[in-house]
This record gives C-alpha cells, sequence and structure tokens, in this order.
C-alpha cells in the first residue's frame, strides 16, 4: 500500500464548516476555478467529471448544481471526508481511493483536483493515472502551493505552504516541465497573487489582494501564491 500524509489517528484538518457564510466563502473562492471548467466542459450526457481529493465535498456540490446532466464523481482517500461530500451532494458518486493508485474502470472529459498533489510522495503516479482516465484530449486543471512564489521568499520557513502534509512542494516551472514529460499538452499555466504574507490580507492591503483573487483569480506568472495548470491529454 502506498505511504500517505493522511493521519487517520487525529482529528483532520479538512473537515471545513457547512453553514451559509462559508459556503458562499467557498463559491467566490471557486469562482474562477469553476469558469475555466465551464470554458472546457458543456452540460450534456455524455460529459463526465472527476474531482481527485474532495475535502469537505465543496467543489463537488458545486459542480452537481451547475452541470445536472452529467456524471460527476469523486475520489477521497480520508473516510471522514468521503462521508462528509456524499452529505453534500445528491447524484454524483463518491469514491473512497487514494489519488497514486486508482482505477474507476471508466473514463472522464475533466478531472480536477485542488490542492492536493502537493500531499502525495509520488505525484507523478497520480499523473499516470489522471491520464489513463482522460479520454483523448481530455482536460487536467489542478492547483498546489507554489514553491517559487514571492510568499515563500519574504517569510521563509514561516510560509504556510510549509506543513508537514505538504511533501511534494514544487515551482511553477517544475509542474509544467513534469506535467509535459508525463505527456500533458499544456493550455495554461500560472499563479494567483499575495495571499500567503500576512499583512497583505489585512485592512487596507487586503482590498487590493482579495480583488485581485476575485476578479482575475491568475495570472501567466510564476511568482503568485498558488499555481495552477490547465491541460490537455496527448494523442
Amino acid at each position: 500500500m502506498n505511504k500517505t500524509t493522511v493521519d487517520l489517528s487525529n482529528p483532520t484538518f479538512y473537515a471545513e464548516p457547512n453553514n451559509y457564510l462559508y459556503r458562499l466563502k467557498r463559491k467566490i473562492t471557486y469562482r474562477k476555478i469553476l469558469n475555466i471548467i465551464n470554458h472546457h466542459i458543456s452540460n450534456q450526457a455524455n460529459q463526465s467529471i472527476l474531482e481527485i481529493g474532495t475535502g469537505s465535498g465543496f467543489l463537488t456540490s458545486f459542480l452537481e448544481k451547475e452541470y445536472s446532466n452529467i456524471t460527476i464523481y469523486g475520489l477521497e482517500y480520508d473516510n471522514r471526508l468521503v462521508e462528509l461530500t456524499k452529505s453534500k451532494v445528491n447524484s454524483s458518486i463518491i469514491i473512497q481511493g487514494n489519488a497514486e493508485n486508482f482505477d474507476l474502470k471508466r473514463k472522464f472529459n475533466l478531472i480536477v483536483s485542488l490542492q492536493v498533489i502537493e500531499h502525495l510522495y509520488n505525484p507523478v503516479d497520480m499523473l499516470k493515472c489522471v491520464n489513463e482516465h482522460l479520454v483523448e484530449d481530455g482536460i487536467f486543471i489542478f492547483t498546489t502551493p507554489n514553491l517559487g512564489c514571492i510568499s515563500n521568499k519574504v517569510m521563509k520557513m514561516k510560509w504556510h505552504g510549509y506543513r508537514i502534509d505538504h511533501v511534494s512542494l514544487k515551482s511553477k516551472n517544475d509542474w509544467d516541465d513534469l506535467l509535459l514529460k508525463q505527456e500533458f499538452y499544456k493550455l495554461y499555466s500560472g499563479s494567483s497573487f499575495f495571499s500567503g504574507i500576512p499583512f497583505l490580507n489585512k485592512f487596507p492591503f487586503g482590498i487590493f489582494n482579495w480583488f485581485l483573487l476575485f476578479f482575475i483569480g491568475f495570472l501567466p506568472w510564476s511568482k503568485g501564491e498558488s499555481y495552477i495548470g490547465v491541460f490537455r491529454k496527448n494523442k
């Protein structure tokens, strides 16, 4: 069995509240991701989406409401989070499984994974599974902390990207290179802004920072807090 960073003996950090305001916050957080997904997939019965690492299930639940006609799967290693995700969805198929080693016996038009790959000791194994589960020309979207960000340079070891369960941190360029080596074609890659620097999240700087995150989301540069990659499976 693959070694994992999930500690099942202690309460999970990733069980999030489910009140109205928190759901609204999550919807705003995922706004740009949902726009990107919408650009690459349509609400037709022959389409399908897989989310790898559902966490508390917010994105999967948003996808289910947005794409009522298509098949949506969610994969999550932690059974506690599997149950949280199931509590938020109706028709989505939620499966307990390891992101480095899964076989769902079907292919998907789009696979999305947010802030998951940095938790894996063998991220290449996940990328191989993704490739095997995408249809020809299928789309893979993922985000992860960006080791090359300005926040890391400023905060050094106090940067919040350094966590005991973040075992595969890389820079934007390193992620780009790794995906290309795994036979993906890059459609877009970039990074966000400065949320890892504490004073930039406080008034009045926080207003500007959150304005950038909400209305722009990501830029094609290498110094932002969080990396995003949008890749197509090569034929």
